[in-house]
């Protein structure tokens, strides 16, 4: 069955700006002032970790490309008004065909706008986040030989094992491992009558017996101003 043509153009899931919003708005930015206060801190500090040189650059790296992300995020949140959203700005739009065809357009072209930008700043987080983990690790690898503190032991193995996860994260595409990646679900919706549509629109009926009663109302009006 050939899919019928859509009004307004969609992705999934619909409400995908929020990630863009969450990542560009929260994270990225506390990211980044982090990596940013480490930087400084290693390069005027007197107590420098063993691997310092190194935690400073992919520290370096991590602010850069979450400052990045903050700025891709908020250009690409510039252009996720939603349908409604742009019908409310150009109420015309529902008398006006012409009006309605332009502010199709844009809802289209702006969509594919949008997921450009969503797409840049995800993978500036993405590799930030790889950036900032490795620094990170860099700075709690201790300089006594093995046996490690436990601590920094136990730092390290976490860092490791979170680089690892959040690299197969990136390089999957967020398909693997599918215990811990979750795409699909086999949940199937309660079955309805006409899928429960008499729920969610007005019926023909109904919408007709309105209009009749409006142009009753409105002839009624008349008559009495005829009066």
């Amino acid at each position: 069955m050939d899919e019928l043509p859509r009004v307004w153009n969609r992705r999934r899931p619909i409400n995908y700006p929020k990630q863009t919003e969450m990542a560009g708005g929260i994270a990225a930015p506390l990211l980044a002032g982090f990596s940013l206060t480490t930087v400084t801190q290693l390069v005027i500090g007197q107590d420098h970790p063993w691997l310092f040189q190194y935690a400073i650059a992919m520290f370096v790296i991590a602010a850069v490309l979450l400052v990045n992300t903050v700025q891709f995020s908020a250009t690409a949140l510039g252009y996720a008004a939603t349908p409604s959203d742009r019908l409310d700005y150009n109420p015309e739009a529902a008398l006006v065909p012409d009006i309605l065809r332009i502010v199709r357009k844009r809802q289209w072209e702006e969509m594919e706008l949008r997921a450009k930008y969503s797409a840049r700043a995800s993978l500036c987080y993405n590799y930030g986040l790889l950036a900032f983990l490795a620094g990170l690790g860099l700075i709690i690898v201790p300089r006594h030989p093995w046996p490690w503190p436990w601590g920094q032991l136990i730092g390290v193995v976490v860092v490791c094992a979170a680089l690892i996860s959040e690299g197969t994260w990136i390089f999957s595409a967020a398909r693997w491992p599918k215990w811990l990646l979750p795409t699909s679900s086999t949940r199937i919706p309660d079955s309805l009558e006409h899928e429960g549509a008499e729920y969610l629109f007005a019926s023909r009926e109904a919408t007709e017996i309105a209009d009749h009663l409006r142009k009753c109302v409105e002839l009624l009006e008349v008559i009495a101003s005829q009066k």
